[in-house]
C-alpha cells in the first residue's frame, strides 16, 4: 500500500516533494523517500483543468444546440469529463490513489483545488 499526495499544480508538486529528504521525479509524479512515511510515498498533480463540467448536450439532446426555449438548463445531476489533453495525468493520478491507503488532499482550498480532489 502507499500513501498519495494530491497537489493542484506541478509547481506545487514540486515544492512539497523538495520538503522531503529525497525526491524521485516520475512520469506525472514524485516518488518520496523520507523517515516520516514507513510505506512507499508519492506526490501527484492536476493542472489546468484536469476535469471540466460536461457540455449541456451530455444531459439532454434538446440542449445539443442553445435555443431561448431550452433555457434555463439545470441538469439533475452536474457531471465531469476528463479535458481532451488531459487523459494522461487523469490515468497517472486514478492509478496511484487506485493503489493508495491513505491520500492526503493537498490543493489549494478553493473551487478548482475542491474540483482536483473530487473528480476520483
Amino acid at each position: 500500500m502507499s500513501t498519495v499526495i494530491l497537489a493542484e499544480k506541478p509547481s506545487q508538486a514540486l515544492a512539497y516533494a523538495q520538503a522531503f529528504k529525497q525526491s524521485d521525479k516520475k512520469d506525472g509524479y514524485f516518488e518520496i523517500k523520507d523517515p516520516l512515511f514507513t510505506d512507499e510515498t508519492f506526490i501527484t498533480f492536476g493542472f489546468g483543468h484536469l476535469v471540466e463540467l460536461a457540455e449541456p448536450g451530455h444531459y439532454d439532446e434538446k440542449w445539443q444546440n442553445w435555443k431561448l426555449e431550452s433555457l434555463p438548463i439545470f441538469p439533475d445531476r452536474y457531471d465531469f469529463e476528463v479535458a481532451t489533453d488531459k487523459g494522461k495525468q487523469f490515468k497517472i493520478v486514478a492509478e496511484l490513489l487506485k493503489k493508495a491507503n491513505t491520500i492526503i488532499v493537498a490543493t489549494d482550498s478553493d473551487r478548482e483545488g475542491e474540483n482536483s480532489a473530487t473528480c476520483f
